[in-house]
């Protein structure tokens, strides 16, 4: 099994720490760039992105699809409610996916040299940010069990952390809060952006 990533993608680290729930190794295979244009050095992702999981004849592209596949194949009880079709379960998924999603567009944005600042489309994206923060800071259930809904807000919170793009992150306390109660956790601790960074040369 192989995962093309890059350390500090928060996209690729829910399956990062998929995998490492479920003990599973991988190979890691890294992209020379995030800037870089050829397909095959996305496992054949013909979206330039990460992650992409190959899998013998098997290639997954799109990190909930991902998810779905490796659950499908290695845990069938799906411990961590990757499956889950719960109207909630699936909105917060959404919303913390698009936050990521709005993140990457600023984040390549500014990499490839485009001067965001006063551009209208990309102040949306910040306020949706913003308010997608504030929506799932709202919804958080502090004594749910730990589960997917919980991998992908760790990925989005501390990289939003990790590259400042959010001011002020004290405005959502309990968003803060439920992310500390798992920082800790081996699978979590051994993919945050800090350690990841290391692993960049």
């Amino acid at each position: 099994m192989k995962l093309y990533a890059t350390p500090l993608s928060h996209f690729s680290r829910k399956i990062r720490i998929l995998l490492a729930e479920l003990g599973i190794p991988f190979e890691w295979v890294r992209p020379p760039g995030v800037m870089d244009a050829v397909a095959k050095d996305y496992g054949d992702n013909p979206l330039l992105r990460i992650p992409t999981l190959v899998d013998g004849d098997h290639t997954l592209i799109e990190s909930d699809h991902i998810a779905r596949y490796i659950v499908a194949k290695h845990d069938p009880r799906d411990w961590f409610g990757v499956n889950s079709v719960e109207v909630d379960a699936l909105n917060r998924l959404a919303v913390a996916n698009g936050v990521m999603a709005n993140e990457v567009t600023i984040i390549l944005a500014k990499r490839g040299g485009l001067d965001i600042t006063g551009a209208v489309y990309f102040a949306k994206l910040l306020t949706a940010i913003e308010q997608g923060m504030a929506w799932l800071d709202a919804r958080i259930a502090p004594d749910a069990p730990f589960d997917y809904r919980d991998i992908a807000l760790i990925c989005m919170w501390q990289h939003v952390e990790h590259y400042g793009l959010v001011a002020a992150l004290d405005r959502y306390p309990r968003i803060a809060t439920r992310v500390a109660m798992f920082a800790d956790r081996p699978s979590v601790a051994s993919t945050s952006p800090a350690e990841s960074k290391k692993l960049v040369s």
